[in-house]
């Protein structure tokens, strides 16, 4: 709904692209190891991951900035993927 009210700007363009590139790769990504993964909709998945992925470092960002020590941050990464490949399989 706040993207919705977000006028249609050359840089909120540009995001978008990007957004769409994102998912574009991950989800062929995934679809190159869907022999190593339960039978779930790429798309589906590809959804879930990534929105995942970016609640968590927008969160971090936005919320936690003072946490972010190379070691937090190395956590962070570990245990994303923990939830993202648990999901996965």
């Amino acid at each position: 709904m706040l993207a919705e009210q977000i006028p249609r700007t050359g840089q909120l363009k540009d995001v978008e692209a990007f957004n769409r590139e994102v998912h574009t790769l991950v989800r062929a990504y995934l679809e190159s190891r869907r022999n190593e993964m339960r039978k779930i909709d790429p798309a589906l998945a590809t959804f879930i991951c990534v929105s995942a992925i970016e609640a968590v470092a927008h969160n971090t960002v936005l919320n936690h900035a003072e946490m972010l020590s190379e070691k937090t941050v190395r956590t962070l990464v570990d245990e994303t993927t923990r939830m993202v490949v648990g999901y996965l399989r």
